[in-house]
């Protein structure tokens, strides 16, 4: 799905080494395939906190609502697709900002009516300076993870408090970046979503 862009690089090695190994139990591939999600689930929330910058007042929620809040009574939201218990919202008009800086498009993720993660696109360095400037006024100053490119090929920054997680990507030579925020009770909620054929 679309929040796996937003990845640590090492996550993104470490995803494609148990991907090799999960070829050769194609046998148990039921049960493979829960432990390659949780393995991955994993991942996705303990690499990135290995070099986050704490935040420094988290905001228990994004883009106008909190987590754990139902999305329907949203009039500037409609929803796009649902799979099982997981429902998926977007703007109704025009795109998408963050403090007057345009985003190319936004995802909001619910599960069981629970709001529970963000996902935003959006394109150029511009736009992206602007934000990584307006998430280190609200959030402190971003800790600069190691292994990150800070120019040419990709850039991340992640800030991690007791229920937030925020994490920014720019890939320099396409200019294009991913913002997702989500819900550290919540988000990982995902795994049992996700039903058993999305592999």
């Amino acid at each position: 799905m679309d929040f796996f862009h937003c990845l640590h690089p090492m996550t993104v090695v470490a995803f494609r080494v148990i991907m090799q190994f999960q070829s050769f139990h194609t046998k148990f591939q039921t049960a493979n395939r829960k432990i390659l999600l949780t393995v991955c689930a994993c991942l996705f929330l303990w690499t990135p906190a290995l070099s986050a910058t704490p935040l420094e007042q988290d905001p228990k929620g994004f883009f106008g609502s909190l987590w754990g809040k139902s999305l329907e009574g949203r009039s500037d939201l409609k929803e796009i697709e649902s799979i099982d218990t997981m429902h998926i919202y977007t703007v109704k008009i025009g795109p998408p900002q963050i403090e007057g800086i345009d985003m190319e498009s936004v995802k909001l993720y619910t599960l069981e009516e629970k709001y529970a993660r963000a996902l935003f696109h959006y394109q150029g360095e511009a736009n992206h300076k602007s934000l990584l400037h307006y998430l280190e006024t609200q959030f402190g100053k971003a800790v600069k993870p190691q292994g990150s490119m800070m120019r040419g090929l990709s850039q991340q920054y992640t800030w991690r408090g007791p229920e937030t997680q925020i994490t920014l990507t720019y890939h320099g030579f396409r200019e294009r970046g991913f913002l997702a925020a989500e819900s550290r009770i919540f988000a990982p909620l995902f795994l049992d979503a996700m039903p058993e054929h999305s592999y």
